[in-house]
C-alpha cells in the first residue's frame, strides 16, 4: 500500500523551540551574564522553558500534520481523483457505471430542457 504520510520534522520543531525558549529567557540569561542572577537558577529555568515549548510545538505540529494527512487528494494531471482507499475491481466498475449513468441523465435533462425551451 502506497500511502502518503505526513510527519513532523523533529529537528525543525526542536530548533524553533530553542529559539522561542531563548526569547522567553533572554532577560534572565542577560542577568546571569551581568552577575545579577544565579546561573544555576537561570539555566534550570531555560531548560524548563525548552521542555515546555518543545512539548507544545510538537503537539501542535503533530495535530496539524494529522489534519493535513486527512485532507482528500487532489485531482491528478489526467483529471481523475486519486483515492487513498484501494477499491476492489467490482466496486471500481460499479463506480464508473454510476458515473456514466449520472452523466447520461444530465445530458437527457439538458436535451429535454432545451427542447421545451
Amino acid at each position: 500500500m502506497n500511502e502518503r504520510r505526513l510527519r513532523v520534522d523533529p529537528q525543525l520543531v526542536f530548533g524553533i523551540s530553542l529559539l522561542v525558549a531563548l526569547a522567553i529567557s533572554w532577560r534572565g540569561l542577560m542577568g546571569a551574564m551581568n552577575g545579577s542572577a544565579d546561573i544555576m537558577t537561570v539555566g534550570v529555568r531555560f531548560l524548563i522553558a525548552v521542555a515546555v515549548v518543545w512539548t507544545g510545538l510538537f503537539s501542535v505540529a503533530s495535530l496539524l500534520a494529522s489534519y493535513a494527512a486527512a485532507t482528500p487528494d487532489r485531482e491528478n494531471s489526467t483529471g481523475e481523483t486519486q483515492d487513498r482507499r484501494q477499491l476492489s475491481p467490482a466496486l471500481s466498475a460499479m463506480s464508473r457505471e454510476l458515473e456514466a449513468d449520472a452523466n447520461a441523465a444530465t445530458a437527457i435533462a439538458a436535451e429535454t430542457e432545451s427542447a421545451a425551451g
